[in-house]
C-alpha cells in the first residue's frame, strides 16, 4: 500500500499519517482516509493510491452558504430523478463521484474530474439538465480529439528516430 504508518488517536478522532520514506505516499493515504470520510467505498478510495487519480471535492457550504433547504435541492438536481443525472456525469466521464452530507466529491483522472466538476457546478448555477448533458457530450468530444492530436504527435515523434 504505502510505506507510511497511519495511526487513529481515539480522543481527538483524528488519523494521523507520518511518513516512512516517501512523503508523497503519505499523502495519498491521506487522501483516501479523506474519501472514505466522504462516502467512498475503500475499493473506490483505494484507487487514490494510483498516480493517475485524484480527489476533489466541492463543499456545498462554502458554495450556498448554510440554508439545509437549498443544500438539500441541489443535491437531489445532482442526483436526479432516480440517480439518472449522476449517473449519466460518471458514465461519460468515468468518474465516481459521492455526495454526501454538504460533500460532493469525486475520484477520477485529473481531465475527466475537471469534466464532472464543471457539470456539477453547472447544476449548481441552476442549469437546465439538459444543457448540462449537451456540454458533458461536447466536453467528452473535446477531450478524445486531445488525446487523438496527443497519441498522433507522439507517434510522428516515434517514426522520427
Amino acid at each position: 500500500m504505502t510505506s507510511s504508518e497511519i495511526s487513529f488517536d481515539e480522543k481527538t478522532k483524528t488519523y494521523n499519517v507520518i511518513p516512512k520514506g516517501n512523503p508523497y505516499d503519505a499523502m495519498k493515504a491521506t487522501n483516501v482516509i479523506k474519501a472514505i470520510g466522504l462516502g467512498f467505498n475503500v475499493t473506490d478510495a483505494l484507487k487514490l493510491l494510483s498516480d493517475e487519480y485524484e480527489l476533489e471535492t466541492i463543499d456545498l457550504k462554502e458554495t450556498m452558504g448554510k440554508d439545509q433547504d437549498d443544500m438539500r435541492r441541489v443535491k437531489a438536481r445532482v442526483i436526479g430523478e432516480k440517480g439518472k443525472t449522476k449517473k449519466f456525469i460518471e458514465e461519460y466521464t468515468g468518474v465516481i463521484m459521492s455526495i454526501h452530507e454538504n460533500h460532493i466529491s469525486f475520484i477520477g483522472p485529473f481531465d475527466q474530474v475537471a469534466v464532472a466538476r464543471k457539470a456539477v457546478e453547472l447544476i449548481i448555477l441552476g442549469r437546465e439538465h439538459q444543457s448540462v448533458y449537451k456540454y458533458l457530450d461536447r466536453a467528452e468530444k473535446e477531450l478524445m480529439q486531445y488525446k487523438m492530436e496527443k497519441l498522433k504527435r507522439s507517434s510522428n515523434k516515434f517514426y522520427e528516430i
